[in-house]
Order: structure tokens, then C-alpha cells, then sequence
């Protein structure tokens, strides 16, 4: 399977017509991990410990609740637009042929990141705190008893190949469900109903996020191995996301659907994106979880409305950003902890050194992703891409889809090991 067969994949379900939009969505929320991240770092703390992996020793008001409002949204479209892909080439992909390269592709810069990279990341964040060698000694001490320590933003890797791993098999034992669309009679009905579809499916991955991820916890299942490492707790929460990303692809009419905005689903979103920002420290952990699954829906179809209005056709732009986005997402999070370390002698308010790290982050990972590109050892172990072959450059591999990382819950007493 080639690059470029790869890339013919994300075309609409019955057309030859790439679906731009896609694509670009995806590449955004890449990019979101950025500013999420730098407001975390800058974040007001809880006032049981540091707010985040990294020590700024600083903060301000307002970067924790913009921290949450990206998280709402952003990791559930990541699995919508990762379920939505997968979908589709395995419409036309063999599963297990499609399921090699998708280890390939995931795999090699996990552990290319997980041994060469996160390191570094751990040295920042233990530099944050400490002097050289008691930071040295901190870092030894807990690569050796936190599997989370090692982890930090790549536990999306995991996950995803848990959804890739099972919907190839399930392709491939039965092999009828590849060319499978939803019945058409209910197709039309969820378009034609979608307030109330987009309600009672809101409803139901609230409720399953709520128990599921509860139960876990309940289950003792908290620990090093389940959760930091497996990371089993957030394969619950967004195998929902995943899935509807697939069934979208098999729906045309639904999809025709959220294409379009719709002013009430907007207004629940700003309404629910209020509240949960308003009230959810104030909400038991399985109220919270619910809260956040009206909002991100929402939020959601309104970010897939907007992309296929703004993104109609190809640009030199968006095509490049698509192209590096996968490894602008890999180098960014050590980028912001050296750079927040590298800060904090800078005399001027939190509210201006944010943007800056920001946007200091966003170059110096963009060249980093472009030398990435340019030099075959790197574009293997970083973008899990084989060298592009001379006579011409393949379009952009987009199964591969974007790589959050968590907050924390600000509900929960828990605090998982996450970025």
C-alpha cells in the first residue's frame, strides 16, 4: 500500500471528490495542541500541587478555562475525523494489509518520540522544579516507576491503534460490512430529524462516557499498568467518537447533514460550552462527563460545518500545514517546556509571555517539521513515512488522524498522568 494510495482514500463515499475539508480539519486540531498546552503550563493551579507537567511559576486568570474549552472539543473530533478515515480506506483497503501500515505509520514514531524525544520533554519539566542534579536524579527515579512519565502527549497513539486494530479485524471476519452504508431509511431519518438525533446521540455517549469511565475507577483500575501505560480509561471515552466517525462515512444524507450549519445546535454549544465552563467544578465527576458530551457534539458539528464552508478545494497552504501537522503535533510539547523553563527570567506579564511562547512554539516546530520532512531518516522515525520517491509527491497521508492531549478532570480527585 503506497502513500499516494493512502491518500486517494479520503474521498466521498460514492464520488471521486476529495473531501478538502477533512483533511484540514484534522491539520487544525493538530495545531490546537499548541495554545491548549501553553495554557496549561500558564494555568491557575488547584492549590494541591502544580498546574501542570511543567513549573511556570507563574499563572493567570482565564488560561485554565481556555485550556477546557479546546479540550472539550478537540479530542472527540480527533476520533470522529480518525473513525471517519478509517471507514472510508477500508472501504477499499484490505484490512489487514490497511491495519500493517497503519502500525507503521502510528508505531515507528511512538517509539521513535517515546526514546528520543520525551526524554528531553522530562528533563524540562524536572528542570521546572529543580536544580541539574536533583533534577537528573527526579527524572531517573520516575522513568523507572511511571509508565505516564514515558508516555505524556503520545497515549492518543495507543488508543487509536486499539480502534484501528478492532475495526480492521472486524472488516476482515466479516467482510460483507466493507462496502455495508446505513440503511437508508434510517439514514434519511436522522437527517431529516437531526436536532433530535444529535440530542438523544449527545445523550448516549454521556451516559456511556459517565458509567464506562466511572466503573474503571470503581474497578481500582487507576494504576500504572491499566491506565498510564494501556491507557484502557481513555479508550472508553473515545471509542463512541470513533464510531461515529465511521457510521458517518456510511451515512450520506447524515453527512450532507452536518455539513450544514444549524443556529440551534450552535446555540447549544455556546449554552453547554457555558455551562460546563460555569458549573463543572461544581458537578459530581459523572454529571461533569455528561455536560461535556452535549458540548462536544455540538461544538463538533459546528467545527465540521465551518471546515466545509471555509476549505472547498485545495490550497498551497492548507496542503503544506496538512502535510507536517501529524509531525508538528510529535515535537511541540517538548518545544513548550523548554521554552516555558526558558521564559520564566522574563520580566513581563503572563498575559503577553503566553502568546509569545505560542507563537515562538509554532515556528521553531514548523521548521522542525519541515527538516523532518526533507531528511529520510527523520521523516521514517517522525512521520512514519518512507522517503518520497522522486518523480512527484504524493498527496498528504491523511489516515492518520490528530493527536490530542488530556486535561485534567477537573472534576475528579484523580489526576492521570497526562499532558
Amino acid at each position: 500500500m503506497t502513500e499516494r494510495d493512502e491518500g486517494e482514500g479520503v474521498k466521498q463515499a460514492g464520488t471521486g471528490q476529495r473531501e478538502h475539508h477533512w483533511d484540514a480539519m484534522r491539520a487544525l486540531l493538530m495545531v490546537l495542541g499548541i495554545p491548549y498546552h501553553v495554557a496549561l503550563a500558564y494555568q491557575i493551579g488547584d492549590g494541591t500541587g502544580q498546574a501542570w507537567i511543567v513549573n511556570a511559576h507563574e499563572s493567570a486568570r482565564g488560561f485554565a478555562s481556555f485550556a477546557h474549552f479546546i479540550h472539550l472539543f478537540r479530542m472527540p473530533a480527533f476520533f470522529i475525523v480518525a473513525g471517519y478515515f478509517a471507514s472510508l480506506l477500508l472501504a477499499r483497503r484490505k484490512p489487514m494489509l490497511w491495519l500493517r501500515g497503519r502500525f507503521q505509520r502510528l508505531g515507528i514514531p511512538f517509539l521513535a518520540c517515546l526514546l528520543l524525544l520525551n526524554p528531553l520533554l522530562n528533563l524540562a519539566c524536572e528542570l521546572s522544579n529543580f536544580a541539574l542534579g536533583p533534577a537528573f536524579a527526579s527524572l531517573l527515579h520516575n522513568s523507572a516507576t511511571s509508565g505516564g512519565y514515558w508516555i505524556r502527549h503520545l497515549w492518543f497513539l495507543i488508543v487509536l491503534l486499539y480502534f484501528c486494530t478492532a475495526v480492521a479485524l472486524l472488516f476482515n471476519f466479516a467482510p460483507h460490512l466493507r462496502g455495508k452504508m446505513l440503511p437508508r431509511r434510517f439514514d434519511r431519518w436522522c437527517a431529516r430529524h437531526f436536532m433530535l438525533f444529535m440530542l438523544v446521540l449527545a445523550s448516549l455517549v454521556g451516559m456511556w462516557e459517565a458509567v464506562s469511565v466511572e466503573a474503571f475507577y470503581a474497578a481500582g483500575l487507576a494504576t500504572n499498568g491499566p491506565q498510564q501505560i494501556m491507557r484502557l480509561d481513555q479508550a472508553l471515552i473515545y471509542a463512541p467518537w470513533f464510531l461515529i466517525g465511521c457510521v458517518a462515512a456510511r451515512a450520506p444524507l447524515l453527512r450532507k447533514r452536518l455539513y450544514r450549519f444549524s443556529m440551534p445546535i450552535t446555540l447549544a454549544a455556546i449554552a453547554f460550552t457555558v455551562a460546563s465552563l460555569a458549573f463543572g467544578d461544581h458537578l459530581g465527576p459523572m454529571a461533569g462527563r455528561f455536560l461535556d458530551a452535549l458540548a462536544a457534539l455540538a461544538l463538533a458539528q459546528v467545527l465540521i460545518a465551518l471546515c466545509s464552508h471555509v476549505v472547498r478545494r485545495a490550497n498551497p497552504v492548507t496542503d503544506r500545514l496538512i502535510d507536517v501537522s501529524f509531525a508538528i503535533y510529535l515535537v511541540h510539547l517538548p518545544i513548550i517546556t523548554w521554552l516555558v523553563v526558558a521564559a520564566r527570567p522574563l520580566a513581563m506579564p503572563v498575559a503577553m509571555k503566553a502568546p509569545l511562547v505560542m507563537m515562538a512554539t509554532f515556528i521553531l516546530s514548523w521548521f522542525a517539521a519541515l527538516l523532518i520532512a526533507r531528511v529520510p531518516v527523520l521523516r521514517l522515525l517522525f512521520d512514519g513515512r518512507k522517503p518520497l520517491p522522486e518523480t512527484g509527491a504524493p498527496a498528504p497521508d491523511v489516515a492518520i488522524p490528530p493527536s490530542p492531549a488530556l486535561c485534567r478532570d477537573r472534576r475528579s480527585g484523580l489526576r492521570p498522568s497526562l499532558p
